[in-house]
């Protein structure tokens, strides 16, 4: 199939990792590099196609977010992805303009959505569970399950970035006929262009970032 690679070849896993040999249950699946200071993978996607993201965002009012892992196998860890690319959630410190929101029992979730990063709000998410959103994340699809409409507060530019860094971002205010398909659209970004969420380049190794978030959150997912 198209996303199936051609055994041990370099060029269709974009030469970020080679293709499995088909003595391996992942036959015809690229295998992307991985890191010598933390074996964290370097590359992901279906093809290696993607840099490895930032794992945690910190928005222009302050607000941190943190790359969603999941637990993979033998304390290696992944990160929940939504077209290919991490899933990121609020984790309080700064201002999240125009939400309204009970952090205590509601997400709120920045994720890629195909073309666009979408800040969109769960009510009741932190109770629905790991099986739930690995469920939702694979089966995502923003235009039919109408995400855009129901749940999200801000959207980013247009972007085919692996992470949400230096991209713009804008409010979403009034909606209806006159304001097109994405309604009224506040900016973020100030001065527009200059992107709306930086990377802290944390000092640890992903393992140890992971274990952290997940002490921090006590078994609630």
């Amino acid at each position: 199939t198209c996303n199936e690679c051609k055994l041990d070849s370099e060029a269709d896993c974009n030469y970020h990792g080679t293709c499995i040999s088909e003595n391996s249950e992942s036959s015809g699946k690229c295998a992307c590099d991985s890191s010598e200071d933390d074996g964290y993978p370097l590359y992901s996607g279906e093809h290696c196609e993607f840099a490895r993201p930032c794992i945690q965002l910190i928005g222009d009012s302050g607000a941190v977010w943190n790359l969603i892992p999941i637990e993979e196998k033998e304390n290696e860890y992944s990160s929940w992805k939504a077209y290919g690319r991490g899933v990121y959630i609020y984790r309080g410190s700064g201002e999240i303009q125009g939400t309204a929101t009970d952090f205590e029992e509601d997400d709120l979730v920045l994720m890629y959505t195909g073309s666009r990063w979408f800040g969109s709000y769960y009510r009741g998410g932190k109770q629905l569970g790991l099986d739930y959103w690995l469920h939702y994340s694979r089966e995502l699809h923003a235009f039919w399950d109408q995400v855009y409409e129901t749940n999200t507060y801000f959207v980013s530019n247009p972007t085919s970035h692996p992470d949400p860094i230096a991209v713009d971002f804008f409010q979403i205010g009034r909606r209806g006929e006159k304001y097109g398909p994405l309604g009224e659209l506040i900016p973020l970004s100030d001065p527009p262009g200059s992107g709306f969420f930086t990377c802290p380049g944390l000092n640890m190794s992903i393992n140890d970032f992971v274990m952290q978030i997940l002490e921090e959150r006590e078994g609630s997912y």
